[in-house]
């Protein structure tokens, strides 16, 4: 019996065209919101970012994609003086980050008594997932403005469908039954530098502790238990005149810059840096598997918020490489130690300062004899 082959049999058809990859379901509904949607490495300010009307919230609001976001994105939003968003709930996580001004967010679900959560410049929490929630802004004088950092990618990606995502009845019992005092701002130590908590009033004020293998006077705390979100958040600082060590993780982090002033580098292993310049309310993030190396050139301490997609302490969602804090073989790996790095580095750091005028507290490196350390530029 002679073979046909039909999949080759006719000419023009189908089976001879290039397959033209559709743009994702998640940028897809960004393009049908009406509001701006920037894609960008680097947000020099938020509280500075041009906003128009959302019809979805109510308020003036956009879209914040920074590099690779494929799994994390973010949202700004803007609520003049006494104004409140409509209820809104749907099926992805949403941390809540104020950038500047004050008010409250009333949480509502099924079955329970509604809770309300009291915010200020620089309080982060996270509605729990599928409850409805609504912002309204206290202040009878001033904006308030809002940074929404969501799983929203991964989530639209994954289903492929706005009702499922926005219109689902479905009560995460286990995550939020409506306890009280919920979102009160206290805290449970759990493990050395690992706090678990449900609402932070000031990220900037928040205790911190020592993490010396990230570098001289950093100190760090990894945020557990926000509302049973699986994305992981953490809050670093380090002091002036000196510079963390270099590392590289998974993608999707998001990095606010909360106090202070610097720079960092950013590199794919083999090629040169990119510099980012920051300061209070900017916000960057690295591409996947790059290098980057914070520098802060103040006179003062220099704090971020990190809100990354590779997992909370305790609910694991390995998506992307983990950092060096969750496996012990990692940092070897993927952290350049001072003594390992370009002698360029210092140099060109110790320059920044003069230029400043902030004092260099970082002793100059012992370098080793490796000619040159694993993703070193």
């Amino acid at each position: 019996m002679a073979i046909v082959d039909n999949f080759n049999a006719s000419q023009g058809g189908p089976e001879t065209q290039k397959f033209k990859r559709p743009k994702p379901f998640y940028e897809l509904w960004q393009a049908k919101q009406g509001i701006p949607s920037y894609t960008t490495f680097h947000v020099q300010d938020l509280a500075a970012v041009e906003l128009a009307h959302w019809d979805l919230l109510g308020v003036d609001g956009c879209f914040m994609n920074l590099e690779d976001p494929f799994l994390i994105s973010s949202m700004i939003i803007e609520l003049k003086p006494g104004q409140k968003t409509k209820p809104l709930k749907h099926m992805f996580e949403t941390w809540i980050f104020v950038i500047k001004g004050k008010g409250e967010t009333l949480i509502r679900q099924d079955g329970v008594k509604d809770s309300v959560i009291p915010w200020q410049s620089r309080s982060l929490f996270g509605p729990p997932l599928n409850t409805t929630y609504q912002h309204r802004n206290t202040d009878s004088t001033e904006t308030a403005r809002i940074l929404m950092v969501t799983n929203a990618p991964l989530t639209m990606n994954l289903y492929h469908n706005e009702r499922y995502v926005f219109d689902n009845p479905f009560v995460f019992e286990d995550r939020y039954s409506g306890q009280q005092g919920y979102f009160n701002p206290t805290y449970e130590i759990i493990a050395q530098r690992y706090v678990r908590t449900n609402m932070i009033t000031d990220v900037r004020d928040y205790y911190l502790h020592e993490w010396k293998e990230r570098g001289i006077g950093a100190r760090t705390v990894f945020l557990t238990g926000m509302s049973h979100h699986t994305v992981g958040a953490h809050v670093s600082e380090f002091e002036p005149g000196t510079y963390k060590k270099a590392h590289r993780h998974g993608p999707g982090a998001h990095v606010i810059i909360l106090e202070g002033e610097g720079y960092s580098l950013n590199w794919k292993e083999g090629d040169k840096p990119t510099r980012v310049d920051w300061h209070e309310n900017s916000m960057f993030s690295p591409p996947d598997m790059w290098y980057h190396q914070h520098f802060n050139t103040g006179k003062g301490p220099a704090r971020y918020l990190a809100l990354k997609s590779k997992g909370a302490p305790e609910h694991l969602c390995r998506i992307g490489a983990p950092g060096p804090n969750s496996d012990p073989d990692f940092a070897q790996k993927h952290q350049i130690e001072h003594e390992d790095e370009d002698p360029a580095i210092y140099d060109e750091f110790a320059a920044e300062l003069r230029k400043t005028g902030a004092e260099l507290r970082q002793p100059r490196p012992e370098y080793g004899n490796r000619h040159a350390a694993p993703g070193r530029p």
